[in-house]
């Protein structure tokens, strides 16, 4: 019997066991171990890298250490389960039936292990034969060095004898014995690095390379298994039976806090991995099978032994409603996640502070970097201007981080190519380009191969998740056309021409300059893209040599050699073939330049780890010498040029010394902690889905798996930028979109809920505003929710606002119609329903556009402002901010899928509500006013504090909203315009365009622009009012030989 000083003395053995001894006995198959300087001391442990389940892939019958380098295991060995023999058990285990628990603790982790003392046997009888191996004398040099230093740990190495005596013979006193013995057994191979690495120990322990990451989680459990082949499909029939044409496959099956996973024992590679949803379960079956299932797919597995199964079921079904409750049970809005509480988050508006910060994060990630957008350009640059060179160039960045062993996954949208123009594939060539496989890109759907893909539908959110700690998520793509300031410039010539903005971002008029009253523009460009781009829809009266409008990439479709053609993106699809028959060719001939790029300069900060190889991209290297914001094709005119040529990023699309650029109004949230870990989780359900489908047998896309709840570090730097709420994790997806057949919608659920329940007030900004009560075409809710909410307000006699903001023009031309539509054309729109209703409408709700101005080479020119952000603020104490617009694509759930962050604050501030003192959420409040200012232009003196007053949202948002629309109205003769309300007038405000201030009293017009207070203008609720789109309507659908639905 062992006494307790031996245990002792094998303990304290274990205690000093030297890193380097099992670093040596573990590279024994590789040859003479070398102890490098920075080899931990023997006291020094760490956590095992999450990176290590997949840089460390190793089949599970070689030799590997997957213990924490250092850290003792302590083992405590039990005969808890004596069990009486039966002629129910096996032979065998007639005679020694006694389960022994061994109980294991290594560091944070503890498990426990049932086994039959033949299990202790036979992993004895294995070891023995292994260390014997160890000592034949083979001439080799790796056998030598075995050899010798089996000779210097003779004693500790030697394995003590176990006891052939059955149990049935055996008194209380001689199991006790056993169990010391075992104990001590134990605590003497654990301390060896002969053994401890020993695939059987491994084995025997249920402990693999996943056991121990902290990243991962609890321990939880693990064991061999036969899987079912054929889970993800239906197996073959074959007289009747369903599974006689499927195999038993030997995997290892893993079993952690939110996820279910196995792996291929050859290989060691991560075969599939279940995550925990509102389907979850485990259910026993016949023969010692267990069927696992979630939303996504059924797994079933076979164990070797029956109590197995039973335990495997028990313990399965206590996480689902224990650890995995947060996905098992049904959340609020029918999301797939939980409100997780006291969350950090910030609001980033406008591409300049959203890619400012995404950078910053990708610049620390530690691990991994998770992107998806609907379009990605990977030359933009995230911080502006680029005077690093190619430091913040978006490729540049993921390619240094990949260099340093992080890994990048990308997903992106593989766009519809003969329909539109996202070169999806340029973006994947590029990077990975020298990535060392390190940057994985995966585009979906595939419309040919996937089964379950679509044409009409487009994957539109847009998040970035760094380390599964920090993300974002909100209507902002990584792409061309998107970044942008508060000041919503519209020129940027760079150091080359003259150019002076109509409005900074402090609300000044910085137009200074005086206008050449004679030197106009040749082609009249004061007409920004988007009036051409209506006046190529109205007009009937064909120009020759005039060019055609063409669709945009702002989610929208695109065009191939003028011809309008089907797209798959968030709205919008037309006739390849037919669909130019809708476009009129414009009555003033307007010149385009080909692509042009400033002149080539030499001045440029020399980093060659940034910028490209000699030769290459001279017109980039320009382009930073002149400190432009807008490098190349980001320069964006969509309205006149769509984009093009994308390979060659630094090509102009126009003449930025002529034509203005469109500004771009976003909004995107930074979220950290347990909320990021859900926008994580939502990638790695798209990624595992995509890669099943698209790369199954590929081992260079890996499975991923989630991290664990439990172990959230906050990046401190990022921390300061946070407010404190709950929040939640809202999705539009389905089946072709992620793998669950089950439709999910919480995003219009959420938003149902906010117009329902709020006191005060919406503000609300979307790139469009597609819904119209009792339609057969148009089925989501939210007009009708509002003109229930409106009407609640008018019999209870409420002050109730409502503030829309939307893109004057959206494109392409079927949105504008559905917008007008839905706003304030024809009997079924929100206007004119209200309009029955409570008589004046616009006492709670109005619509609102953005526009800005500026100077470019003496003269004056103007250009809407593309709203595209996906907003809903309530009361100054909720938020659902994403990529979901008001329309139905955005909003069913089956169709575009979607990502929105519901945000509700928890800290609050004194303030304002209808006069009367409120307390205001510190997020909501925040974010609302920022936005306010900067549409009124930035006047710090504004009081912002009352949204809801009649002096603010009638004398000052409302005021300020008609007098800049007005002053527009004079001097540029916009389009689209209250004043023109059919066909008739509309062609004779064209013909009185030379008639404009700008055109014939340049200097009256630039000082009426100096009393334009921001950006906004009232939108044109009455534009053709009298003339019926319905024309248009039919156009496309007869036309274009597409459903309705594609557009709406």
């Amino acid at each position: 019997m062992t006494t307790k000083s031996e245990e002792k003395t094998a303990a304290d053995k274990c205690d000093g066991q030297s890193i380097s001894d099992a670093i040596f006995f573990d590279d024994l198959d590789s040859g003479i171990h070398k102890r490098s300087d920075d080899e931990p001391s023997p006291e020094f442990h760490a956590d095992i890298p999450y990176l290590t389940v997949y840089d460390d892939v190793k089949p599970f019958d070689s030799t590997h250490d997957v213990f924490i380098s250092g850290l003792k295991i302590n083992v405590r060995v039990e005969d808890t389960d004596r069990v009486t023999p039966t002629a129910l058990l096996a032979p065998f285990a007639a005679i020694n039936p006694t389960r022994y628990s061994i109980h294991l603790q290594h560091g944070e982790f503890e498990w426990t292990v049932r086994k039959r003392y033949s299990d202790f046997l036979r992993l004895h009888h294995r070891l023995k034969l292994f260390r014997t191996s160890l000592a034949l004398p083979l001439p080799t040099k790796q056998h030598r060095l075995t050899r010798e230093a089996i000779r210097r740990r003779q004693s500790s190495d030697t394995l003590p004898s176990l006891s052939m005596k059955p149990e049935t013979f055996m008194s209380d006193e001689d199991f006790r014995h056993r169990v010391d013995t075992l104990q001590t057994y134990f605590d003497r191979i654990l301390c060896s690095p002969i053994y401890r690495c020993h695939p059987e120990l491994l084995r025997f322990l249920k402990v693999s390379q996943f056991s121990f990451v902290a990243s991962l989680g609890m321990k939880g459990m693990e064991n061999f298994i036969r899987k079912l082949s054929g889970g993800r499909k239906y197996a073959v029939q074959c007289f009747g039976r369903k599974t006689c044409c499927a195999r038993w496959l030997d995997r290892y099956l893993i079993v952690k806090d939110t996820f279910v996973a196995y792996v291929r024992p050859h290989d060691g590679v991560i075969g599939d991995v279940l995550l925990m949803d509102h389907k979850f379960a485990a259910t026993m079956k016949e023969d010692h099978v267990i069927q696992i299932r979630n939303s996504s797919r059924t797994l079933e597995v076979r164990f070797h032994r029956l109590r197995y199964a039973y335990d495997w079921e028990a313990f399965m079904n206590q996480l689902r409603v224990t650890k995995g409750a947060d996905f098992t049970q049904l959340n609020r809005f029918s999301s797939f996640a939980p409100i997780r509480s006291q969350s950090r988050v910030h609001w980033l508006i406008n591409g300049e502070d959203y890619m400012s910060t995404v950078a910053d994060a990708i610049e620390g990630a530690k691990e991994e970097i998770f992107i998806t957008d609907w379009w990605l350009s990977p030359e933009i640059y995230l911080k502006r201007p680029a005077k690093k060179g190619h430091f913040w160039r978006l490729d540049k960045m993921l390619q240094r981080k990949a260099r340093q062993g992080i890994r990048v996954y990308v997903l992106i949208y593989k766009e519809f190519s003969p329909a539109i123009v996202l070169a999806s594939l340029h973006t994947k060539e590029v990077l990975t380009e020298n990535s060392t496989n390190s940057i994985r890109v995966l585009r979906h759907p595939d419309r040919v191969t996937d089964a379950n893909s679509t044409v009409f539908w487009s994957h539109h959110e847009k998040l970035v998740v760094v380390d599964q700690q920090i993300a974002f998520v909100g209507g902002i793509d990584l792409c061309f056309g998107r970044w942008d300031t508060s000041a919503h410039p519209i020129t940027d010539p760079g150091r080359v021409g003259s150019s002076t903005s109509g409005q900074a971002a402090n609300g000044t008029s910085n137009g200074t300059k005086e206008p050449a009253s004679t030197d106009k523009l040749e082609k009249r460009y004061h007409q920004d893209g988007a009036d051409l781009y209506m006046h190529g829809l109205l007009t009937n009266k064909p120009d020759e040599g005039a060019i055609q409008p063409t669709q945009t990439v702002t989610d929208r479709p695109a065009t191939r050699n003028g011809t309008a053609v089907a797209a798959t993106a968030n709205g919008d699809t037309a006739s390849a073939a037919n669909a130019t028959r809708l476009w009129k060719k414009l009555k003033h001939s307007v010149h385009v330049a080909k692509p042009v790029a400033s002149p080539s300069l030499t001045d440029i900060e020399d980093t060659t780890d940034f910028l490209p190889p000699p030769g290459q991209d001279v017109l980039m290297e320009a382009a930073l010498t002149l400190e432009q914001l807008f490098l190349g094709k980001d320069y964006a005119s969509f309205y006149v040029c769509d984009f093009s040529e994308l390979d060659q990023p630094y090509h102009d699309l126009v003449d930025r010394q002529q034509v203005p650029r469109v500004p771009w109004q976003d909004v995107g949230v930074l979220c950290m902690g347990a909320i990021a870990r859900d926008v994580a989780r939502h990638f790695i359900q798209r990624w595992n889905f995509t890669k099943n489908e698209k790369a199954k047998n590929n081992q260079r896309y890996p499975l991923l798996l989630p991290k664990t709840y439990d172990h959230i570090p906050i990046d401190e730097a990022m921390l300061k930028k946070g407010f404190k709420c709950n929040t939640q994790l809202l999705r539009s997806v389905a089946h072709w979109s992620c793998g669950s057949p089950e439709t999910e919608k919480s995003i219009v659920n959420a938003m149902v809920y906010m117009i329902e329940t709020s006191q005060h007030y919406l503000y609300m900004e979307s790139q469009f505003f597609i819904s119209i009560a009792g339609s057969n075409d148009v089925t989501n809710p939210i007009a009708q929710k509002l003109y229930d909410r409106i009407l609640k307000a008018y019999h209870n006699n409420e002050t109730y606002r409502v503030y829309v903001t939307v893109p004057l023009v959206p494109t392409p031309v079927p949105t504008i119609v559905w917008n007008f539509k839905s706003i304030s054309h024809g009997d079924g729109s929100l206007i004119r329903r209200l309009q029955r209703a409570v008589g004046d409408p616009y006492r709670y709700i109005r619509f609102f556009g953005l526009r800005n101005w500026a100077q470019l080479n003496g003269n004056l020119m103007q250009s809407l402002v593309y709203v595209h952000s996906k907003l809903v603020i309530a009361d100054d104490r909720v938020v659902l901010c994403g990529s979901a617009n008001i329309n139905d694509r955005s909003l069913l759930g089956n169709r575009d899928s979607e990502l929105a962050l519901y945000i509700e604050d928890t800290e609050f501030v004194k303030s304002k509500m209808n006069g009367v003192d409120y307390q205001a959420g510190r997020f909501a409040l925040s974010l609302r006013q920022s936005l306010m200012r900067n549409h009124l232009g930035g006047d710090a003196a504004l009081d912002l504090s009352d949204p809801v007053c009649d002096h603010f949202f009638n004398e000052v948002w409302g005021r300020i909203a008609l007098n800049n629309a007005a002053i527009y109205d004079q001097v540029f003769c916009v389009i689209p315009t209250n004043h023109v309300s059919n066909s008739q007038e509309y062609e004779s405000r064209s013909r009185s365009r030379d008639s404009c201030l700008a055109e014939k009293k340049p200097t009256e017009a630039h000082e009426a622009l100096l009393a334009v207070k921001g950006h906004l203008v009232e939108f044109p609720y009455d534009f053709m009012a009298k003339e019926s789109f319905e024309i248009t309507i039919a156009r496309y659908k007869t036309a274009g030989l597409l459903p309705l639905s594609v557009w709406i």
